[in-house]
C-alpha cells in the first residue's frame, strides 16, 4: 500500500439483518473532499445496493413498523431519519450539535435519543457570539475534556423522546424543511449519558451515566438510569463501570462493563464481563469469568436462552454464546462462532444466520455470514469454518500475510508478527509499538504495515505484557513498571525475527508507536542504543504533566505508575532524555486531549537540550486519532512523513518532494524493494 493509496479502503460496520438481505455502513477516507463518505448498502449474496445518499449515514436500526439511521450532510451535525423503511426514513430531529445515538420503541412508536445540548452563547447557538468571545468557563469538575471533543461540561449529553409518525401533508419532516416532529427533553442524571434503552415492552426507559455527579474528585463508577417517574433512578448495582446495557425482559437487564473490585479507580487491566441485574431482588450475577474473558464493547444480542456477544481474544475479536445460566465461564468454555483471527466490529443474528462486519488477515473490510440451525428451539450456529463471505474489500494489490510469531518470554509466550516486503531482503526492520497498554495489535489488515512494507521495510509487532486479549494478570503486569515487562518483551520478539530469519537487516533498525507505544519507544531508546532512528508519536511522554493536562490525566498516571515520586521519574520518558542519543521525529496533533501537546514539546525540547538529532511534526485540528479517523490527507502526510523519516535514517535516501505532494509508486518489479540500499 503506498500512502495515496488511502483512498481505496473501506470500512464495514453495523450489519443488520432485514429479511433476506443484510444493511451494512460502507464508510470510505474521500482524499479530493478531505473527508469521510459514508452510505447504507444492503446486500445479498448476489449483489448490492446503495440505500441512502447523504454524505454521511450511519448506524442503522431495522424493527416490524420503524427504521432509522443516523445521517449528516458534509460538515453538517448528524440528526436522526426515521420512517417505515429505511428507504422511506425522514429527518425528526434538529439537534445543533447532532445525535449522537438512538433507540427505537417499535410498539409504541417512540425513538428515545442522546444529543449535545449546548449553553447559551457557545458553540454557535448564537451567531452574533463567535467561539473566541465567548464568556468564560467555570471549572469545578475533575473530568471537563474530552479529546475528539473539547470541553464537555458546557455541552452535556441529554437524552431526548420523541414520537414517531409519517410526515402528513404539511413540511413537518421533509428533507430542507425547517420543521421536524417536537422532542421531549427528558429529566437525566447531571453527568453525560448514554447507550439510551427501551424494555422489550417499552415499560422501562434507560441510559447510563457515572453513579455521582464529579464534584471534583475522579470516579469511574457508573450505573443504569431509569428515566421514569418524576426524575432518574439508578440500578442498585455492584461497584462498575457500565459501558451497554440491554434489556432481557421488563424486570432483567443485562450489562457490559468493568468491575471496580478495589475501589472507584481500579481499572487497569480489568476485563470487561457480562453481568445479569434482577430489579426485582436488586442482585447482580457476572456470567464471564473476571481473569480469562474480556468482552468486547459490543452490543450483545439475545437468542433464545443464550446471549451472542463478542469477545477479545489474543489477536482477533470473535463472536461467541453464552448461556443465561453461565457462572463466571472460562475462557475455554466459551463456544466460538466465528474463527481466530478474524477481528468482528459488530453482527446480528435470526432464526436462520448470523451476519458479522470485520477485518480478516486478508481484507480491511468484510462481511460474513454463518448459517444456523433453523428449529425453533435450536438457535446452533455452524462451526466458524462455514464461513460464507458476502462481501469483501481487497486490500491494495502489494498487500503481504504477515506471519505469525510465538515467542517465549518472562511470564509466558509472546504474541507477535512479522510482515516482510516482496523480494529476497537483505530488509531494513521497524519495531511497531501498539498503544493502550492496554489494547492489542491483531491478525486483521493494517494500513501503517502495509505502507512500510511496501515501501520496502519489514515490521515486528507484538503484544506484549501489559496488552488485552489475554488475562487480567497479563494485562496489569505494567501497574507500578510502565516499562520494563513491556519492553522486554518486544525485544524479545525483535531478537527472534532478527535471530530466525536471514533477509533482516540487523544492523539497520528503527522503531516506533503511538501513545503508549510512543511512551514504550521513548523509554526504549533511553535504555537501547541499537536503533538507528524512532518515532514517538502522540506519546504519554511526562507523567506529571499528564495529570493537570489530559482528559484522563487525574487517575491514568496515579493508577499505572503510582503517586510515588521515585516511581513517576523512574517511569517518565522526559526523565530519561538525558539519555537518548537516537535520532528522533517527535509527531503530535494539535488538539489531542488524551496525550496533550505539550507532552510533546517537553520531550523535543528535552532531545534538543541533550543534542539529540531530532524533529518535530505537529498536525493542525487533529486529535489522538489521526492515524485512524484524522482528515484524509492528514492521515497520506503522515503516512509520507513516516516513509521520508526512515528513508533518511535506515536506507540513507532523502525524499525531494515537498510535503503534502510526495507520491511513491509501485515498483513493476515488486523485487526492486528488496536491494539493501533502496525503500522504492
Amino acid at each position: 500500500m503506498n500512502p495515496e493509496d488511502l483512498g481505496t479502503l473501506a470500512e464495514y460496520s453495523s450489519p443488520v439483518l432485514r429479511g433476506a438481505d443484510t444493511v451494512i455502513t460502507i464508510r470510505r477516507p474521500d482524499l479530493e473532499t478531505n473527508s469521510y463518505l459514508a452510505q447504507l448498502f444492503s446486500l445479498t449474496e448476489d449483489g448490492s445496493r446503495r440505500l441512502t445518499h447523504s454524505w454521511s449515514d450511519s448506524a442503522p436500526q431495522c424493527g416490524r413498523s420503524w427504521s432509522g439511521y443516523l445521517s449528516a450532510e458534509r460538515k453538517t451535525a448528524p440528526q436522526l431519519f426515521v420512517g417505515d423503511s429505511l428507504e422511506t426514513a425522514h429527518q425528526i430531529t434538529d439537534s445543533h450539535l447532532g445525535v449522537s445515538e438512538f433507540a427505537l420503541d417499535d410498539s409504541r412508536a417512540r425513538a428515545l435519543y442522546v444529543a449535545r445540548v449546548a449553553e447559551p452563547g457557545r458553540y454557535g447557538l448564537d451567531e452574533s457570539i463567535p467561539e473566541t468571545e465567548e464568556s468564560p468557563r467555570r471549572i469545578t469538575s475533575a473530568s471537563y475534556l474530552a479529546n475528539g471533543l473539547g470541553y464537555t461540561n458546557d455541552r452535556p449529553a441529554r437524552a431526548f423522546l420523541v414520537d414517531l409518525s409519517e410526515p402528513g401533508l404539511g413540511t413537518v419532516g421533509l428533507r430542507g424543511a425547517s420543521e421536524v416532529p417536537l422532542s421531549t427533553l427528558l429529566t437525566t442524571p447531571d453527568t453525560d449519558v448514554h447507550d439510551p434503552q427501551f424494555s422489550p415492552n417499552g415499560t422501562r426507559v434507560s441510559v447510563v451515566s457515572a453513579l455521582h455527579p464529579d464534584q471534583g474528585q475522579p470516579d469511574l463508577r457508573s450505573t443504569v438510569w431509569l428515566l421514569e417517574g418524576e426524575g432518574p433512578t439508578p440500578l442498585e448495582l455492584p461497584s462498575m463501570d457500565v459501558g451497554l446495557h440491554r434489556w432481557l425482559d421488563e424486570d432483567t437487564v443485562l450489562l457490559l462493563g468493568n468491575a471496580l473490585t478495589r475501589d472507584e479507580l481500579d481499572f487497569v487491566g480489568q476485563m470487561p464481563g457480562l453481568f445479569v441485574h434482577d430489579l426485582t431482588t436488586a442482585s447482580t450475577r457476572r456470567l464471564t469469568d473476571p481473569e480469562t474473558v474480556a468482552m468486547a464493547s459490543i452490543p450483545p444480542r439475545i437468542d433464545g436462552g443464550a446471549i451472542i456477544a463478542a469477545v477479545d481474544t489474543d489477536g482477533a475479536t470473535r463472536v461467541v454464546r453464552i448461556g443465561l445460566d453461565a457462572a463466571e465461564i472460562g475462557f475455554d468454555e466459551l463456544e466460538f462462532l466465528t474463527d481466530d483471527t478474524t477481528v468482528v466490529n459488530g453482527f446480528d443474528l435470526n432464526d436462520a444466520a448470523l451476519v458479522f462486519t470485520g477485518a480478516t488477515p486478508q481484507s480491511p473490510a468484510v462481511l460474513g455470514r454463518i448459517p444456523i440451525d433453523g428449529r425453533p428451539d435450536s438457535g446452533t450456529a455452524s462451526a466458524p469454518g462455514d464461513v460464507v463471505v458476502v462481501k469483501e474489500h481487497p486490500g491494495p494489490a502489494n498487500s503481504v500475510l504477515p506471519q505469525v510469531l510465538r515467542v517465549p518470554g518472562e511470564s509466558g509466550t509472546i504474541t507477535g508478527w512479522l510482515a516482510k516486503p516482496h523480494g529476497e531482503g537483505p530488509f531494513p526492520v521497524i519495531l511497531n509499538i501498539h498503544g493502550g497498554p492496554f489494547a492489542q495489535y491483531t491478525h486483521s489488515w493494517f494500513d501503517e504495515t502495509q505502507v512500510l512494507t511496501s515501501a520496502g521495510y519489514a515490521v515486528v509487532f507484538s503484544n506484549p505484557r501489559g496488552s488485552g486479549g489475554r488475562t487480567r494478570s497479563w494485562g496489569i503486569a505494567v501497574q507500578g513498571d510502565m516499562a520494563a515487562p513491556a519492553m522486554a518483551d518486544v525485544l524479545a520478539v525483535l531478537d527472534h525475527a532478527l535471530e530466525s530469519d536471514p533477509t533482516l537487516d540487523s544492523s539497520r533498525l528503527g522503531i516506533q508507536g503511538g501513545s503508549y507505544g510512543g511512551y514504550l519507544t521513548a523509554m526504549t531508546i533511553a535504555a537501547d542504543q541499537r536503533f538507528r532512528g524512532a518515532i514517538v508519536e502522540r506519546g504519554y511522554l511526562d507523567p506529571d504533566s499528564f495529570v493537570g493536562t489530559s482528559d484522563i490525566g487525574r487517575f491514568f498516571t496515579e493508577e499505572y505508575t503510582s503517586r510515588s515520586r521515585e516511581a513517576i521519574v523512574r517511569q517518565s520518558p522526559l526523565a530519561h532524555a538525558p539519555q537518548v542519543g537516537t535520532p528522533t521525529l517527535v509527531m503530535h496533533s494539535e488538539r489531542d486531549f488524551r496525550c496533550p501537546l505539550e507532552q510533546a514539546q517537553q520531550y523535543y525540547a528535552a532531545l534538543q537540550r541533550a543534542g539529540v538529532d531530532t524533529e518535530m511534526l505537529i498536525f493542525p485540528g487533529e486529535n489522538h486519532e489521526l492515524s485512524r479517523a484524522g482528515q484524509p490527507r492528514h492521515r497520506r502526510q503522515r503516512f509520507e512523513a513516516i516513509l521520508d523519516w526512515w528513508d533518511r535514517h535506515l536506507s540513507g535516501r532523502k525524499r525531494t518532494q515537498p510535503e503534502g505532494e510526495r507520491h511513491r509508486p509501485q515498483a513493476a518489479d515488486p523485487s526492486a524493494a528488496a536491494a539493501p540500499d533502496s525503500a522504492s
